[in-house]
């Protein structure tokens, strides 16, 4: 094992229904480290576990079976080293171990590097095995989950596939009403497609309107799993929210594969220039 991490331990910070802060306890050979990671957070760490497990997952059945067996050797290893996190530990949390803001380094083949940003201002490293990864995430979700705060695990793990980047009401006189939603570099660079899609459907007065999103996801816009994280935006979009529960017909076309970066004036032109062609095509 390359990872200084020999054990880990979980709980959750929360205040009536309200979730404030996972508690992640680390063991490492000579030390114990403790931090708390609210839910925004969370989700750039799981974005980052994920995005780790992908690429376990290309690999050929040769290496995916030997990965597995690390996994196994990881996880009976930890199992034996899962430090005390008592009720104090959570009731008297430092904000000075809350985590503020997660980068990883990704220059390691073989473990998560992350850089993190405590609040205060102080830095602190993490070096994660690629095999220790499934069980960091079975320890969070069970927390969570434990904690009976199980649709935070569920609205957590619907957002870890695509980013975002622009959703828009497309109106008939070509004008758009428009979010944008900002991401840094790092997480941009996890995701390979920038595909646009557009969403058909007849508003409660019986006229027909069209929304339009924009997300950076692995999938493109010929990819089954892209019309699941169609349905999972409109959950996660204050925009397209009003179409929940709503039929529609859904448009995707895939603007830019690799690490390009496509301006917002494309990006728009593009959901304009879908909108039209499937009104064309109907």
């Amino acid at each position: 094992m390359s990872s200084t991490i020999s054990g880990i331990n979980t709980g959750v910070i929360r205040h009536g229904d309200q979730f404030l802060a996972l508690a992640l306890k680390i063991n490492h050979p000579h030390e114990q480290q403790l931090l708390f990671i609210p839910a925004l957070l969370l989700r750039d760490l799981f974005i980052c576990f994920e995005y780790r497990l992908h690429l376990q997952n290309q690999r050929n059945a040769k290496d995916k079976a030997a990965f597995k067996k690390q996994q196994e050797t990881a996880t009976a290893a930890m199992h034996k080293h899962i430090p005390t996190l008592t009720q104090s530990e959570l009731l008297q949390a430092d904000v000075r171990q809350r985590v503020e803001k997660i980068e990883p380094q990704n220059k390691n083949k073989t473990a998560l590097q992350l850089a993190l940003t405590l609040q205060g201002g102080n830095q602190v490293s993490l070096t994660i095995d690629d095999a220790q990864i499934a069980l960091f995430v079975s320890a969070i979700t069970h927390a969570i989950n434990n904690a009976g705060m199980h649709p935070l695990s569920l609205r957590l793990s619907s957002l870890l596939d695509f980013l975002p980047l622009y959703d828009a009401d497309i109106q008939s006189d070509d004008k758009f009403e428009y979010d944008t939603y900002t991401h840094p570099a790092w997480k941009l660079s996890l995701f390979s497609e920038t595909v646009a899609l557009v969403y058909h459907y007849t508003d409660e007065h019986g006229e027909k309107q069209v929304c339009g999103t924009v997300v950076k996801s692995r999938y493109r816009g010929d990819n089954k799993e892209i019309l699941a994280i169609a349905q999972r935006l409109l959950a996660f979009s204050p925009r397209l929210k009003k179409l929940e529960g709503k039929p529609c017909q859904v448009s995707v076309s895939t603007l830019a594969s690799g690490a390009t970066h496509v301006p917002r004036e494309n990006c728009l032109r593009a959901m304009h220039a879908l909108w039209q062609k499937s009104i064309n095509t109907k």
